[in-house]
């Protein structure tokens, strides 16, 4: 059934000019992922290598790549359902096989295609000339890995309630704890950004390395100041400052305060307080 369901995806892909492959080629990911979670991990191996077949005779050479990766991703999560593993293990897995997926993607289109990927995203140079293009692309594959991540696990979690799954629910935002390591470690990160921008001379790729670090600690900090407004907004029982919450976390200007809270929120433990 899970096969048929899987030729039903590759066939709709072909029909379409390749657009699932495209634009959602992480749905690849759920024949395999639930069938391994029904059944475990050797039947599950089985229908992965079956459906890779499929792949192999119904599709192209792209769609032999999306798919495969695919595939192996869904496997591995389902083995994390099966088992029992912990849901930020789950989470780690998916991100890990999207981030590989993704830089071999990267890497492997632009040498056998022969584009230069810094001239493909040089359009966005004039919206954002303060980063080094890249910078930008590592980012950019990084916030896609993450996005891919987050919809394998959240529609996974989805299907694992729906058809009466085992599985460990995600953990309330009232116990979602702040780390006064992460703290500390950020005023470190944003002190070294600020002096190498202002006061000391670095070479342009220690530059890009200081800026990639720092932006991913800006990134942490929203998080964690998008859980301390979400929170809040739990204990007044206010379910439209809880969209607020995560709508203004991307506003321009606004966020900057996101991620004030959130650091304050790990260096004094607010919540604790409350």
């Amino acid at each position: 059934m899970v096969c048929a369901i899987y030729g039903v995806l590759l066939f709709l892909n072909q029909q379409t000019g390749l657009m699932i492959e495209a634009s959602a080629s992480w749905l690849f990911v759920f024949p395999v992922l639930i069938y391994t979670a029904m059944s475990g991990p050797k039947s599950g191996a089985i229908v992965g290598i079956a459906m890779a077949l499929m792949t192999f005779l119904l599709g192209g050479f792209t769609t032999w790549f999306y798919s495969w990766t695919s595939l192996i991703t869904g496997y591995v999560y389902g083995l994390g359902l099966f088992y029992q593993w912990r849901n930020m293990t789950n989470f780690l897995i998916c991100l890990v096989f999207s981030v590989l997926s993704n830089v071999c993607t990267v890497v492997v289109w632009s040498y056998l295609f022969g584009y230069d990927l810094v001239s493909e995203f040089e359009s966005f140079r004039a919206i954002i000339p303060f980063i080094d293009m890249g910078v930008f692309i590592i980012l950019f594959v990084a916030f896609l890995s993450l996005l891919q991540a987050l919809c394998i696990h959240l529609v996974s979690l989805m299907i694992c309630i729906r058809m009466h799954l085992p599985y460990r629910p995600l953990t309330p935002i009232s116990q979602q704890k702040s780390s006064k390591v992460v703290g500390i470690v950020s005023l470190f990160i944003w002190g070294i950004f600020f002096l190498s921008q202002n006061v000391i001379e670095c070479s342009k790729g220690v530059l890009d390395i200081i800026m990639l670090i720092w932006l991913f600690d800006c990134a942490l900090l929203l998080y964690y100041g998008v859980i301390y407004f979400m929170y809040h907004s739990i204990k007044r029982n206010n379910r439209q400052f809880s969209f607020l919450a995560i709508f203004l976390a991307f506003v321009p200007g606004i966020n900057l305060l996101w991620m004030l809270m959130g650091e304050l929120d790990c260096l004094f433990q607010l919540r604790k307080k409350v």
